[in-house]
């Protein structure tokens, strides 16, 4: 469940960006480049997320 969240929410700021830029640049929607940077941003969001943060130790008291 946690990957589709990333998915969604992948592909919600890539659809954005992906609309604003080429709004900017006068160009009509495409959804190819929104796409693959929806692919690109979920790998880097679930590496970052699984691999490289990690959790504290469990042995501390959190008061």
């Amino acid at each position: 469940m946690r990957y589709l969240g990333i998915l969604i929410w992948s592909f919600a700021i890539s659809a954005t960006i992906g609309y604003v830029l080429l709004s900017m640049a006068g160009e009509a929607f495409k959804l190819t480049p929104v796409l693959a940077s929806t692919v690109i941003f979920t790998v880097i969001v679930t590496i970052v997320g699984d691999g490289i943060i990690t959790k504290h130790d469990t042995n501390e008291t959190v008061e």
